[in-house]
């Protein structure tokens, strides 16, 4: 009989296995270029919906990613009132199987996983879709993923200044105070979102709409200036993606399911002839980013399972290596 087990790691020890800011980016890069380059398998997310019941849901993400042979899928809850009981609004597991077998070999909390893998991948597209001299990043929203955001921006860009606007006070300036402390960039708190945008250089919008509202009017965003949404709700004026010089989406697929714009695809009004390119299709050569210093890019990515899973691949061959992690018997398989 030969005995089946996992390797178990808690948010603590992903914590400590998570590459450094560089190398982060560049694990998430490598996903994104292979599905741009059609080497992974990626049905759209589902949802379960419990939104009238509990004001919560689950995203359940899976996929397969050729270049590592690795499937995985992660089930991370979406609860924006879990801040009133002190709890992360994003609470997810990622299991990691082997696709020949069907045998999974890790399980790990995703909650922090998430965050990175989200702020490598506004990274990565800023650095294909931002003007390389770009100063100033206005941040709306200060959820989890946020700090993960700008902690990579700033590794990346010579910043000057940092502008954060959420809904909630405590938590702009919780975060803009920790920007400055940890990151060595100045940064303000900012109550109105549309002045927080004006003369930005790189604008990120992730917040926790329960219905949409302009945050972003058209005409806050200057030449050369890209947008990164990824909030459920659409927070854009209707008519800027349309003012766009160019629109690139993660997974047009899974866009066509639901996300920020999705009411104007729901309406007929965005259509595939307006997307200029997938990230992937950009960070694999196939398609360009930026062209000119003058262009208004919009990046919208809603997130996909193979930046969990190739960040997740990463974090297991590391606790692997140095031991970490509670290896779970999980059955015993006969010999064929």
């Amino acid at each position: 009989m030969n005995q089946i087990s996992l390797r178990f790691l808690n948010r603590a020890q992903v914590e400590s296995l998570l590459p450094g800011a560089r190398e982060l980016v560049d694990v998430v890069a490598q996903g994104l270029h292979a599905h741009g380059a059609g080497k992974t398998v990626l049905p759209p997310k589902s949802h379960l919906v419990l939104d009238h019941l509990v004001n919560g849901h689950f995203n359940i993400l899976s996929g397969y990613v050729e270049p590592i042979a690795c499937a995985g899928v992660k089930v991370i809850g979406d609860y924006v009132d879990n801040w009133k009981h002190g709890l992360p609004s994003e609470v997810g597991l990622l299991t990691l199987y082997n696709p020949q077998t069907g045998v999974p070999f890790c399980l790990m909390d995703a909650t922090s996983l998430t965050w990175q893998r989200t702020g490598a991948v506004t990274c990565v597209g800023a650095k294909h879709l931002a003007r390389a001299d770009s100063r100033v990043v206005t941040h709306l929203g200060a959820r989890g993923s946020a700090f993960q955001n700008l902690r990579l921006l700033a590794d990346a860009f010579d910043l000057d200044e940092i502008r954060v606007a959420s809904k909630r006070g405590e938590t702009r300036e919780r975060l803009a105070a920790r920007v400055e402390r940890e990151l060595g960039v100045r940064c303000v708190a900012v109550g109105d979102a549309a002045a927080a945008c004006r003369d930005a250089d790189i604008v990120i919008e992730a917040t926790r709409l329960e219905r949409p509202e302009v945050l972003i009017p058209a005409d806050a965003i200057k030449p050369g200036a890209l947008i990164v949404t990824y909030g459920w709700m659409m927070a854009v004026d209707p008519e800027l993606p349309f003012g766009m010089d160019k629109l690139v989406v993660d997974d047009w697929a899974q866009c066509r399911q639901g996300g920020a714009l999705y009411p104007l695809i729901k309406s007929g009004r965005l259509t595939d002839g307006h997307i200029h390119a997938e990230i992937g299709q950009i960070v694999c050569g196939a398609k360009a980013g930026r062209e000119r210093n003058d262009e208004r890019i919009l990046f919208w990515h809603r997130g996909f399972a193979i930046s969990d899973i190739v960040l997740g691949h990463a974090i297991h061959a590391r606790a692997e290596k140095e031991g970490i992690g509670t290896v779970l018997p999980l059955l015993e398989a006969a010999e064929e």
